[in-house]
């Protein structure tokens, strides 16, 4: 039909406009500039961040994390929240999770879920440039998350210091580690994290396969001075795990 053809390329426009964007996001400025990747983060990330919740893949990094319900957890580059909420949301867990991101309408999506959800107890979230510091004291967190940010900073190893400083002495790091034609445009990799955390005393690495472009570094220091369901290798289950069984392979380091 001639309506259809005539709509081929404003279909067209549009896809290559969502691409754009999307790379935008993902490179986070590093070819079209700062200000505009968060111009485009700001206003449209809400909207694409909150289209879908990752539910059963947090549930599986849970799982992984052997968390005993009560952690302390930080959410470094939470967008909408999605992560904070869905472990405040698990069964079992009474612990808190702070999520902390840049841009003041991701926040202001993340806070309203989660008075919408009757979490705001548990998940709490806040403004923060991550560039500035992050506004927390010395081992303030017995977890601190850090996916698909630190890649993007040109100087990571700065961001990657502070988030070792608001983690425990037996705290756990869990970090984004890109696979496959995302990790083409990102300069880290897992040798980059053996040698940076390494005099950050984190030395007991593991990857868990996580999206399909992006795995998850798991990083621990040693020797562990912890309980028994925090021993790397070796956790024990906890009413919180056995309320969450399951979970996936992991590779060893």
């Amino acid at each position: 039909m001639p309506w259809i053809i005539a709509a081929v390329p404003a279909v067209a426009a549009v896809a290559a406009a969502a691409l754009i964007v999307l790379f935008i996001l993902l490179t986070d400025g590093r070819y079209f500039g700062k200000r505009l990747m968060r111009w485009v983060y700001d206003r449209l990330g809400p909207a694409i961040f909150g289209a879908a919740t990752e539910t059963e893949h947090w549930h599986a990094l849970a799982r992984e994390l052997h968390l005993a319900g009560n952690e302390r957890i930080l959410d470094v580059g939470t967008a909408v929240g999605d992560l904070p909420l869905t472990l405040a949301a698990m069964p079992g867990f009474h612990g808190q999770v702070t999520g902390v991101d840049w841009s003041p309408k991701m926040i202001a999506a993340a806070r309203a879920s989660a008075q919408q959800r009757g979490l705001a107890d548990r998940a709490r979230f806040q403004v923060v440039d991550v560039r500035e510091g992050l506004p927390f004291s010395d081992e303030a967190f017995d977890t601190v998350c850090c996916l698909g940010l630190l890649e993007t900073w040109p100087q990571p190893e700065q961001i990657l210091r502070e988030l070792c400083r608001v983690a425990a002495p037996d705290g756990t790091l869990v970090l984004s580690l890109y696979r496959r034609l995302a990790s083409t445009h990102v300069a880290l990799n897992l040798a980059w994290y053996r040698e940076h955390l390494g005099p950050l005393r984190y030395t007991a690495l593991r990857v868990v396969a996580s999206r399909r472009s992006q795995d998850v570094v798991i990083a621990r220091p040693e020797p562990m001075l912890t309980q028994p369901f925090r021993e790397f290798g070796h956790p024990r289950k906890s009413s919180f795990d056995r309320a969450h069984p399951g979970g996936r392979k992991e590779q060893e380091t």
